[in-house]
C-alpha cells in the first residue's frame, strides 16, 4: 500500500533518529520512488544532517566548546517550512 506524503515525511525524519523496520523502509522507498517532492525532502534532510554533523564535529574538537543539540522539534519545523513553501508555489484554482 502506498503511504501518503505526510507519512513519508514522518518516516524520513524517523530514519535520522532510529533504524526503520523492514516494512517502513519498503514503504518509504516505494513512496520516494514515486514522489518527487518527498524525494527532495529526504535529500534535504540527509544534507542537513551531513552539514550539522560536519559543523558540530569540528566545533566539538575545540576545547571548551559545548556541542549544541538540535531542538526536539527541528524536524517538525522543517516540515512546516516545506509545507509553507509548497503552498506558496501551488497554482491558483
Amino acid at each position: 500500500m502506498m503511504i501518503n506524503c505526510k507519512r513519508a515525511a514522518e518516516l524520513s525524519c524517523a530514519k535520522l533518529d532510529r533504524p526503520l523496520s523492514i516494512g517502513e523502509t519498503m514503504q518509504l522507498r516505494f513512496h520516494i520512488f514515486m514522489c518527487r517532492a518527498c524525494k527532495g525532502f529526504q535529500k534535504q534532510n540527509e544534507a542537513l544532517l551531513y552539514l550539522f554533523d560536519q559543523r558540530f564535529r569540528e566545533s566539538s574538537k575545540l576545547p571548551g566548546t559545548p556541542r549544541p543539540e538540535l531542538p526536539p522539534n527541528a524536524c517538525e519545523r522543517l516540515k512546516q517550512i516545506l509545507r509553507e513553501a509548497e503552498s506558496d508555489h501551488r497554482p491558483s484554482e
